[in-house]
Parts: C-alpha cells; structure tokens; sequence
C-alpha cells in the first residue's frame, strides 16, 4: 500500500510543481460570422460633435438593412431614427428613445433585447449590444453610481412545496422514456450535435440532474420542457401541441407522485420570495472606455458567446467540446474551448497594434490550483508555441505570456505571479492584465496590484494577424484550462490602478436584492430582511450581506431580539449553509433603518434544487420581536456497539502536528519559517485529526502535499541544506547536465538517505524508490530545448516533496 502511495504521490507532485512544454498543430479556425451589411452615408455632415459621435458610435451601426435600417427609415416605420437622408435628423428622432445616464434603460435597448427584430440568434445579446452602442455615445455621461432602490417587493407566504426526491425512480418511469425516445439526438452528450442540458442522456442519473432545471412540479404546463414545445416548437417530434401535451402529461405524473412539504405551524417565518422576485442589483459603474471586446455571457444557451462590445466586428466564441452555460451568467470549461474566427478575431490585431497596449480583465474561478501548461484560460494564438498573448494558469500562478521584441514568438518568458505568495486561488477572482512598453506587463488580481517586475520591457513584436481569440484551452486543443469564466474585457488601452479597483468594487454576474418581509413579526410596515442573492454555479445560490432595513424610512419604535436565522427553501430549512444560526442581536428603539442595517458579514451557499426560476426562498427564526421557536438540537444516536470479532486496521497515521513535526526534522526547515507557517495555517484543517487510517481521505493528502511542497520549496532554497544534502549537484546547470543519467544518483540517493532514514520492513525498499524518482526525472528534465536552470531547481523540490508526503512519512 505504501508503495503506491508513493507511485501516486510521484504524479501529485509533477501537477504542483511543474509546468510542461509542448507544441502541438493549429487548429483550424470555427467559421466566420457574417460581417453586417455595410452602410455609407453621403447627407449632410453632422452639425455638432455630439452628433458625430452618436453617428460613429450608434447609428452607423444600427442604420444597417440588416438592422433598423430595414424598417426605421422615411417611407417605412416611424420614428426616423435611422434615415440615410440625414443623420441630423436621425439624431433628433432617437434622443427621446435613449437615456445616456442609464443606456440599459434606453426604449431601444428594451425593444430588441425583448425581440423586436433582434439580429442575431439572442434577444439578449442584441440588447447588450444596442446599451454598448449608446455607453460610446454617452461616454462620461454615464452614471457610474452603483445605486438601488428599494421598493415593495412580493408579499408570498410560503407555501405548501414539492421537492424532488433523491430517488430517480418516478423521472425514470414517467419523463425519461419520452425525452430519451425524442431529444437523445441533441440533448445527449454523446450526441454528434451534443447540446446540454443533458436530459436525455444515457446515465440515468445525469439525465434526472439536467432534468430538473426544465421541469416545474408546481404547475407542469409552465416547465421548460413542454414550453419549447407548445409555444416554441422546438423540434417537435409529431405534432407540436400534442407532444407539448404528451410532455406535460408525463412531468403531471412524477409530480403527482411527490408528496407536499409542509412548513410546521410553529415556525417563525418570513414571507417568501423567488430568486426572480428581488431588485436586480445594477452592473453599472464598470470603467468600458477603449473596450474593444467584452463578453457577459448572458445569452445562457446555444452554441455562441456574443462579444457585445459593439466595436465591429463582433468577435463571438463559437462554444466546442465539454462547455456549459453557468446560471447567473458565464461559462464553465471542463476539456472544451470557445473560439473566434480568425477573420473577426483580427480586430485585436488592428486595435492593439494600433495603440501598443492593451487590457485583459476576466472574472474567473480555476477548478483547482493544479493545473499545469500553462493552462489556456484566454489566448490569442495559433498553437503550442506561436502566440500574440495568453492569460494562462500553472498551479497558484497566473502567467501573461507575450510576444514583444524582447521575447520568443511562444511570449516567453512569461510574467508570473510569485509561487510563494499562491495568488491563485480555486474561488473566485478578477484578474486584470495589462501592458505598454513604458511600463511592461502587470498583473492584478482582486483591484491589488500584484509584487511581479517585468524584466523584458520591450515594444510589440510583429503580432500575427491570423490567430484566433480562444478560452479554455489552445488552437491544438492542448494545455486544457478547467474552471469557468464569468467576465471577459479586452482593452487597447492600459487600465489605470483605479479603474481596475472600479471594476472589481462592481462584481460581475446576475445579482438580486431579496427583501424577505418581517413587518408582520414586529408590528413595523414596509420591514424587511435583506440579503443580496446570486446563482453561484449551476448548483447553487450564494446569499450574503445579511441587513434590516425599512423602505419608509420608519424609526424603530420598540426594540427587538433577532436570533437564529435560517434560510428555507421550498417548505423546509435548507439542509446546508446555515451561516446565521448563532446571529443573535437586538435592535434598538429609535434605530434608522433608512439604510440597510447590517446584521451580519457572512455569506453561505445554499443548493439550488428545481432552479432560480422556481426555488422558493424564506426565513426562520428561533426569536423575532414577541414570537419564538423553540429549536431543539439533533438527537445524537448511540452508534451500535462494534462486534469484538470485527477487524480494524492494525496501523495509524500521524495526526496534523505529528505530520508538521515530521517534515521540520527530516529537512531541517523551522516550523517558523514564513512559507512554511503560513501553508501549515492554511492547511490544518484539512490535515488527519484522527490517528485512525480507517477516517483518511483524499482531500487530506491533498493538504500534506501542498506542506510537503512548502517545506521542501524552503529547504532546496536554502543554501545551506541544499548544498549540504546535494554537495555533487550544480544547481546553476539545466536539467539535461545536472540530472543526466550519469549523475542522477547525486540527487536521488541524498535525498532518499535524508527522507527515509530508516530501513523497515514494511516500507518500500529505497531501490523500488529510487526506481520511482528516476522514472519521474527522466521525464521532467526532456523540455523540448527550452529548460533553463531554474527548472533543476523545481525537479528537485518536486522529487523532495513526492517522498516527503509519500506512506513513508504518513503511516506510523
């Protein structure tokens, strides 16, 4: 068993410590969207700046006969707003139909984000487009303050609800057979044309999971599935209103075998609401001046990702292999990719050369600080090793490559965040990369500023023209990147630190204000519990920003306790994230509530179970005001007692300061080192409490890896330990010279000799060992000719940690 620990170990460490090189063929290019239909104008110039800028900025793209030129001109459809006769006049006759303080509010944008005509294949992305358009005609006249205001929200008691049951018993004989028989070609993900969500796939159990976001088991007529059907006439199969029927049919079925939940009498409780039911929370305030391709993500299904910049032309992603839409806007990339064509991708080439600098802002949450490569998150490339820039990951680091002067034309070397610092997290993070060739590259990652200097300061080298813009992963569909991306901006333009903090303050995503009404608890009309809600993933919602606040305006008359808190979600407690379970406060007489009133700074997440369209929120209290719940704590069950034939394990692992303790000793490193103390801290938690084997999990060796990789990152850059446990190794060489086979043994056996000081029988052989590591750095020292002596270095401490982590170590 411990040996093949070690054997796994071996492969952990390469994923930490390691980045690999590759190259791999272009990948040919999605097809090219259709450029707009061109439009010259020959009237009258415009009259005033204001009116060349609304020309250049709105009307020349909006004028267009494939656009409101088509209808919206002398002759045809009034108003006027987009005459080729005289933009004078089409100036006149679109000003009562925008507002250049708040475009998202403009008539034009609401029209075609509600369909009216929309040009493209989402309403959605038409109107986001249309606000862009008029954000560059309003320029500073924008609002840039990110005010709400609060109204009455719906008053709903919460009601009787049902919840699917784990059991996929009752989708499985009802639902299942009719999407399986029909949609398998599209909605399977074996499918040639595969198009999530998955509810006809061949897993039972993923198919019930997709399921449940299409189908309303309140009222079946209203569910996705038989919508698409009956009203759309997606694919129907015979008859579009008797398969709509025969759909709703079978969801009345599962649902009438779901029996009510019922919220108890003696409850405390809010009135409820849906996600649907808040104050969407305004995105305005983002700085967007020389945004030049932005990417939302709003659109939430199909096979498109709209860059809604409104800079022609529009740079879309074409959606390829394992991508799905997030809730609450954005994309999730397990081994998929989206990519621009070449053709439109091109506009990048023109505008950044242009300027020579640029921006890249995404939002983005990595799967895991594992991944190597780098792993593609944004790049504008060609392949393996030809590149114009990349936003790339490699474990805790972020990497800008960049092709300048100064560089290869694979961008290299690469702008990293520190590895000591571990600036990348798996959350999420807003990260923002610029450069000029004043100032080089930087790099920031939530509004800070990040401690990496650019040593290669140079101008742009002579960029390719004929790359693509593609997230996911490369042109070669190598160096996967696994995580999602909620946000993406570029600029020709540098952001200043202060706009990078603006953007960040914002947020991104789909945001809501829900107001859960108290004012029948506490005798105080227009009294609210307030939380700011958000789809997290495709599996929850995360709810923060706990307040008290008062609509009207109305002082707080007579004091009340607040205690307990919890958030329910369709006729029951929820079975997770219950943060505010010990929130116990008194708000005072004569407390202003005109402004919310924070009550807590925590959030949580909470699982989503039939979907943000259906998911009924409310909340409970052990004490509001006068009313009280008594909440009694779970019943501990005595487990039955263990028979005395029972065998357990007859070994123990070493418990979390056991485990710290052990690595300080075997290298020599003080448990008071900063990098080290601070994983430890980090980490603990996540280490075996427990001496039993019986309770390890994968997750904590998870945790000794990441120690092991500190202690070991400490130890080999130390020169003292390092060249006393390595006399006969030159660090200063590259792999190819320092670890050849021939002098392989200069670093192995020390280190085996260091890490494995005793010889047991029931530990792997230092033979079998060395076998191990020999077969690891082998492979980690071959890099294609671009190895450099720093990597001598990172084989070494990846080696270390592969032994120090390993069963040797762990078992006692």
């Amino acid at each position: 068993m411990k040996f093949l620990m070690i054997k796994r170990l071996v492969i952990v460490s390469l994923l930490f410590g390691l980045s690999a090189c590759g190259g791999g063929d272009v990948e040919e290019n999605p097809p090219a969207q259709q450029t707009p239909t061109s439009n010259v104008y020959t009237g009258p110039a415009a009259a005033t700046a204001d009116i060349q800028k609304y020309k250049t900025s709105l009307w020349d793209n909006m004028s267009t006969q494939d656009k409101c030129g088509a209808c919206h001109t002398e002759g045809n459809q009034a108003p006027y707003f987009a005459s080729r006769n005289d933009v004078n006049d089409a100036y006149a006759a679109t000003n009562p139909l925008v507002d250049l303080t708040e475009p998202n509010a403009s008539r034009l944008v609401s029209k075609v984000a509600g369909g009216h005509n929309c040009w493209l294949a989402s309403d959605s992305a038409c109107g986001e487009t249309m606000t862009q358009w008029i954000k560059l005609w309003a320029d500073d006249r924008v609002s840039t303050a990110n005010t709400i205001e609060l109204t009455v929200p719906v008053i709903r008691d919460p009601g009787s609800s049902k919840n699917y049951p784990d059991d996929s018993s009752l989708f499985s004989q009802h639902v299942y057979p009719v999407v399986y028989q029909h949609c398998v070609s599209c909605h399977n993900e074996a499918a040639q044309a595969a198009q999530s969500p998955f509810f006809a796939s061949n897993d039972i159990e993923q198919a019930y999971e997709a399921a449940k976001g299409v189908m309303n088991l309140d009222n079946p007529a209203q569910s996705r599935l038989v919508v698409r059907l009956g009203s759309e006439f997606h694919n129907c199969w015979n008859n579009c209103l008797d398969d709509s029927i025969e759909m709703r049919d079978a969801i009345t079925a599962l649902s009438d075998g779901i029996e009510l939940d019922e919220i108890s009498a003696d409850m405390v409780v809010s009135k409820s609401l849906r996600l649907t039911d808040g104050i969407t929370a305004s995105s305005g305030g983002r700085f967007e001046t020389d945004v030049i391709a932005l990417y939302q993500f709003k659109t939430g299904e199909g096979t498109i990702a709209y860059d809604t910049s409104g800079i022609s032309p529009a740079a879309n992603l074409t959606l390829s292999g394992d991508v799905d839409w997030l809730g609450g806007w954005g994309l999730s990339f397990t081994n998929g990719k989206a990519q621009a064509s070449t053709a439109n991708s091109k506009k990048l080439y023109d505008l950044i050369t242009a300027t020579g600098e640029f921006s890249i802002e995404a939002w983005v949450t990595p799967n895991n600080v594992t991944q190597e490569g780098p792993a593609r998150i944004v790049t504008y490339s060609a392949g393996d090793d030809a590149r114009n820039f990349t936003l790339g990951q490699t474990q805790y680091n972020y990497d800008f490559m960049l092709r300048t002067e100064a560089s290869s034309s694979n961008g290299e070397p690469a702008l990293s965040t520190p590895d000591a610092d571990e600036v990348l997290q798996a959350t999420l993070q807003h990260v923002v990369m610029t450069y000029n060739a004043t100032n080089g590259r930087s790099i920031y990652v939530n509004g800070q500023l990040i401690d990496a200097v650019d040593e290669d300061i140079a101008p742009l080298a002579n960029w390719d023209d004929s790359f693509a813009l593609i997230l996911g992963r490369e042109a070669s569909n190598q160096h996967v990147w696994q995580g999602d991306v909620r946000l993406l901006a570029l600029y020709n333009r540098v952001l200043a630190p202060e706009q990078v903090q603006q953007n960040y303050e914002v947020g991104v995503g789909e945001k809501f204000f829900l107001l859960f009404s108290i004012s029948h608890l506490i005798d105080l009309p227009n009294t609210y519990v307030m939380f700011e809600v958000s789809q997290f993933d495709n599996y929850s919602y995360l709810f923060s920003n706990a307040a008290i606040v008062n609509i009207d305006g109305t002082l707080v008359s007579d004091s009340f306790e607040v205690k307990g808190l919890r958030i329910g979600i369709n006729g029951k407690e929820s079975a997770q994230g219950q943060s505010y379970v010990n929130l116990d406060l008194s708000v005072s007489a004569g407390q202003v509530l005109a402004e919310p009133f924070s009550i807590s700074a925590l959030g949580t997440i909470i699982a989503l179970e039939k979907g943000a369209s259906q998911d009924e929120f409310f909340l409970t209290f052990e004490q509001l005001g006068e009313h009280s719940n008594v909440v009694l704590p779970g019943v501990f069950v005595t487990p039955a007692e263990v028979p005395a034939t029972t065998e357990s394990a007859q070994v123990g692992v070493r418990n979390f300061a056991e485990i710290n303790h052990s690595m300080s000793v075997l290298t020599g490193v003080a448990q008071q080192s900063t990098k080290v103390f601070a994983t430890y801290e980090l980490v603990k938690r996540q280490l075996p409490s427990l001496e039993n084997i019986e309770t390890f999990i994968s997750a904590q060796q998870m945790g000794i890896t990441q120690l092991a990789i500190a202690y070991c990152d400490s130890a080999i850059e130390d020169n003292s330990i390092r060249s006393n446990w390595f006399p006969d190794v030159d660090f200063t060489a590259v792999p190819s010279v320092a670890l050849s086979a021939a002098d392989r043994g200069n670093l192995l056996n020390p280190l085996i000799n260091q890490l494995m000081p005793l010889s047991l029988s029931n530990q792997p052989s230092q033979s079998d060992v060395y076998a191990e590591l020999d077969s690891l750095v082998t492979g980690l020292s071959v890099c294609s000719g671009t190895c450099n002596a720093e990597r001598t270095r990172t084989i070494a401490k990846s080696t270390c940690a592969a032994v120090l982590a390993s069963a040797v170590m762990l078992v006692q």
